[in-house]
């Protein structure tokens, strides 16, 4: 049957496959409370939810790191393999920053710690449908930064990068925004201004730190020290 012209969009299919079932149904619970997002399956392990990669078609899917049998990485990778349209953000209790490096690197669209607000995981589904921007909570940028090497011509002789690459009191301003994990609309929101306007400082953000994505953007404030590390920063990792 033809469409309508009123007719509301389609919305986005999420599967969400975690091991803990409080976290399933809150997730769960999370995403189909939005009128955009559907959850068309809650599996409890990756062979589950590989199972009915095909059948379902989920845009997005939200993967526990830690599973029973397969692992999330792994289940990634197969996502991915079979059906590279499918977006997956890997989620986890405490991830360090080689695990992070090792589920974008087998293409999934983000890695999120669990304490990311419900706000936060709804945006970042949204993002990762649009296939818009990688993903990544602050906490594990951070990591990433802390391990990377500084180049010290970054920075002037008087340590004041932000002088030194031309920044404005509005770009920081953004900038510590995007570190936040914030999306463009909560920042508009925040500081008075369109999502236009946002999206040109990021623009212009990515082209002074010479970055091409948030995540590179996030990672290399934080290693310049344009903006300060999260206060909960952990090191720790290995458990879901």
């Amino acid at each position: 049957m033809q469409r309508s012209a009123s007719s509301p969009a389609p919305r986005t299919r999420v599967l969400v496959c975690d091991d803990d079932p409080i976290v399933r149904e809150a997730l769960a619970a999370y995403l189909d409370r939005e009128e955009d997002l559907e959850v068309v399956a809650v599996e409890e392990t990756a062979e589950a939810a590989l199972a009915r990669i095909e059948e379902l078609e989920p845009e997005v899917v939200l993967m526990d790191l830690v599973l029973p049998g397969m692992d999330g990485i792994a289940a990634t990778s197969a996502i991915v393999e079979r059906r590279p349209h499918t977006s997956v953000l890997v989620l986890t209790t405490f991830g360090t920053e080689e695990q992070a490096r090792a589920a974008l690197g087998v293409g999934a669209a983000g890695f999120l710690l669990k304490t990311t607000t419900a706000t936060a995981i709804v945006a970042a589904v949204r993002a990762a449908r649009q296939e818009a921007v990688t993903v990544l909570s602050p906490v594990i940028a951070a990591n990433i930064a802390a391990a990377a090497p500084t180049d010290p011509e970054d920075r002037d002789a008087d340590g004041d990068a932000a002088a030194a690459l031309g920044l404005s009191e509005r770009e920081q301003e953004v900038l510590a925004a995007v570190c936040r994990a914030s999306s463009n609309a909560e920042i508009a929101q925040e500081l008075g201004v369109t999502e236009s306007t946002v999206k040109s400082h990021v623009t212009a953000l990515n082209a002074k730190l010479g970055c091409r994505s948030r995540v590179a953007l996030t990672v290399r404030a934080f290693t310049l020290g344009l903006v300060a590390l999260p206060p909960d920063r952990r090191e720790q990792g290995g458990r879901d």
